[in-house]
């Protein structure tokens, strides 16, 4: 079952949509229709590249939890200087190298 995300072109929302087959996501595509933007209700969608995630005992992070870290990434910069927003992503990544282990995690970001 794939995951892909979509873009707004009203609003810039990002939205994962899952696809039951990859076959019922290429009908879509070919039909031109894809997911309803959540957010203002644009019924057209743009289907755009993906960060790939390692899901499953290996870590990772869900297209999901992604957006929600863009997301918290993005509140934090509307109220916290640049210095302390690198802090925290500093302290983020330790708390990934010491969970999951300093070569996937570096691997990863590649």
């Amino acid at each position: 079952m794939p995951i892909y995300e979509y873009q707004c072109p009203d609003c810039g929302e990002v939205i994962s949509h899952l696809w039951r087959t990859v076959a019922a996501a290429d009908a879509a595509a070919a039909a031109n229709t894809t997911p309803a933007c959540p957010a203002c209700g644009q019924s057209q969608t743009e289907r755009i590249m993906s960060q790939v995630a390692v899901l499953g005992s290996l870590g990772g992070l869900t297209p999901s939890e992604q957006a929600g870290v863009r997301a918290e990434d993005n509140r934090q910069a509307s109220f916290q200087s640049h210095e302390e927003i690198k802090k925290l992503q500093a302290n983020r990544q330790k708390k990934n190298e010491a969970k999951y282990g300093e070569q996937l995690f570096k691997s990863s970001q590649k």
